[in-house]
């Protein structure tokens, strides 16, 4: 548990897509006019009514990529804003997010506005959604492999899938079309290894979403990125990035490369200070996988609704 929180170095974790719920959000969304504009903002950036989706569904429309990363966002920036007070004078020494929690993270350092943020989102979701009827896929979370042993496996079989996410040395995530993603789960059958298909309507950070790096390098051109007040290390090299030019082509990227989100928590349990996690996600999970490195203290992790007292 975080015991101090203005002398403890903290790194904020912000949720990227996981598993939707009809009534996500829904405690948070009017609790002050901070949380209420965070959510017209949304709505008002993007054209969807955000809060009825949430509250509505219906799920095969919430479970949309076009959906999901908005209302994700919404609920990340909506979070950080009720711990803002906690946060105020705490040391915070880092910040990242998974996969799209990425933005939420960039936003959290002061490198984008509010509007941007949703702006940014909205385009985003839409060109990965395009993609997905055109290119269709899928993805498997396989428990038991590391990234190195993955890349092997993937390399002898010959089947042209790709890690989406290094997610812990014990975690990976793998996309590819549906036909291909079936083949390969003969390959981790046969390996003896679990994999579990992810409620998600594309591949997202593989070879299929290609088509969308360079639209997304024309999109963010016109945006603008101010220089994160603290670290933040991006998906795409595991890496701190202050280089708002960089940090733009980091965000292409990360349409088809890998989430380094092993290298990502390993470099901040190998800082020479300890550092305490705050997990800001609607139901804690990443909090989880850091279970699976050596370095790993549970009780230098919480969740952000626990740390701001709001359960």
């Amino acid at each position: 548990m975080v015991t101090n929180k203005s002398e403890e170095p903290l790194v904020l974790l912000f949720a990227g897509q996981g598993n939707p719920v009809i009534g996500m959000g829904a405690d948070l969304w009017d609790l002050n006019s901070t949380t209420k504009h965070i959510w017209d903002c949304a709505s008002d950036i993007t054209g969807m009514d955000i809060r009825r989706l949430c509250q509505k569904g219906p799920m095969p429309r919430l479970v949309q990529t076009t959906v999901q990363q908005v209302a994700v966002t919404a609920i990340n920036v909506t979070l950080l804003s009720l711990c803002a007070e906690e946060l105020e004078n705490a040391r915070i020494v880092g910040t990242c997010g998974h996969s799209v929690g990425e933005y939420s993270a960039l936003y959290a350092a002061g490198a984008i506005t509010l509007e941007a943020l949703f702006g940014m989102i909205h385009i985003r979701a839409n060109i990965m959604n395009d993609l997905s009827k055109v290119h269709k896929g899928s993805m498997l979370a396989v428990k038991g492999a590391d990234f190195q042993t993955m890349t092997n496996m993937i390399a002898s079989s010959n089947i042209p899938v790709d890690i989406s996410c290094d997610n812990s040395p014990r975690q990976q995530v793998i996309g590819g079309t549906v036909s291909d993603l079936s083949d390969f789960a003969s390959v981790l059958i046969d390996s003896g290894l679990d994999a579990v298909k992810l409620g998600v309507s594309g591949a997202w950070h593989t070879r299929l979403m290609t088509e969308g790096v360079q639209q997304m390098r024309d999109v963010l051109h016109g945006i603008e990125i101010a220089r994160p007040k603290y670290n933040v290390l991006m998906n795409v090299t595991g890496q701190a990035e202050f280089d708002p030019v960089q940090i733009k082509e980091n965000l292409s990227l990360h349409l088809t490369n890998t989430v380094q989100w092993t290298n990502t928590m390993a470099s901040f349990m190998q800082q020479p200070a300890p550092v305490s996690f705050v997990e800001i996600s609607n139901k804690a999970y990443l909090g989880h996988m850091l279970c699976d490195f050596r370095e790993f203290k549970p009780e230098t992790v919480m969740h952000c609704k626990n740390f701001a007292g709001l359960q």
